[in-house]
């Protein structure tokens, strides 16, 4: 699984840190702070003054040290780390990582603008929320393969004032999906070279749009008059557009050659006097 940096950028520490978090006072001896760590299992408290702003941290490490030194009586004050490095609730969880990775520390205080404890963040939340990740990433991909994504409209011969509508919904469905922009980009190209064949040649038609992990297939669909030679339609240049619509812009006989350059698979089929059929196939993953 790739995560990419956008991913952790959008999640604040303060959705992920633990804020069931137990303070300390330096007055406090190791034996005690020991004890806490045990019944409530973790391994860092943030040691505050009187008037509840952070002026330590003392870890599991910490109390290792003074049970090594036959210590454990002593004030939490003469181990714990003084002026330990923190997060803010409102930085990010790539901020968060760069400093585990810089510091190596397994947990880091999160502090208010006061200064005062309010969470924990360590690096077992970090991993409980990829974990959660991971797990609705498969799930999509479970449910895509068994009912991928269908978008359908219909377009109407002739109406250019609603022309580009279904190619224009089809991208920003795309995007609504996180589909790479380079894939939206070859889609969107197809789908309005498609749907302009529709209102210009043909009577009615629908564009059909099937989304899966692996492959976007664009279907369009429609009742006209049909391509009597479609490898001639398919060199650039040629058009059989009447001079109306040349006149209004369109027509110029690159349709079809842009949409075989955009297309990684493609098939027309045509029966002159009825319709024609255009398949064409992006794929988003290619199959091992």
């Amino acid at each position: 699984m790739r995560i990419p940096k956008e991913f952790f950028e959008s999640i604040k520490v303060k959705e992920i840190m633990n804020t069931d978090i137990v303070k300390v006072t330096s007055y406090h001896d190791m034996r005690s702070i020991q004890e806490i760590m045990r019944i409530k299992r973790i391994d860092g408290l943030p040691v505050v003054n009187d008037i509840g702003k952070m002026i330590g941290l003392v870890t599991v490490e910490n109390v290792i040290s003074a049970l090594v030194n036959g210590d454990l009586n002593a004030p939490c004050s003469k181990y714990m780390v003084k002026d330990p490095k923190y997060l803010k609730p409102d930085d990010n969880l790539y901020t968060a990582l760069c400093l585990f990775r810089q510091y190596r520390f397994g947990r880091f205080p999160v502090i208010n603008d006061n200064g005062e404890p309010i969470g924990i963040l360590s690096t077992r939340d970090i991993v409980i929320k990829l974990l959660d990740v991971e797990e609705k990433e498969i799930k999509i991909e479970k449910k895509s393969e068994i009912e991928p994504l269908v978008l359908e409209y219909p377009v109407l011969g002739g109406d250019f004032s609603s022309a580009g509508m279904a190619s224009s919904a089809v991208k920003k469905a795309l995007q609504q999906l996180g589909v790479d922009p380079a894939i939206i980009r070859r889609v969107a190209i197809i789908t309005y070279e498609a749907e302009m064949n529709i209102v210009i040649h043909a009577y009615r038609g629908v564009l059909r749009v099937f989304l899966s992990p692996e492959v976007i297939e664009i279907i369009a669909e429609d009742e006209g008059p049909g391509i009597p030679d479609i490898e001639l339609a398919m060199q650039p240049g040629y058009s059989t557009a009447p001079d109306n619509i040349r006149e209004m812009g369109f027509g110029a006989g690159m349709g079809l050659p842009n949409i075989k350059n955009c297309s990684d698979d493609l098939k027309i089929e045509s029966q002159v006097g009825k319709g024609t059929k255009l398949i064409s196939r992006v794929y988003i993953r290619k199959n091992e």
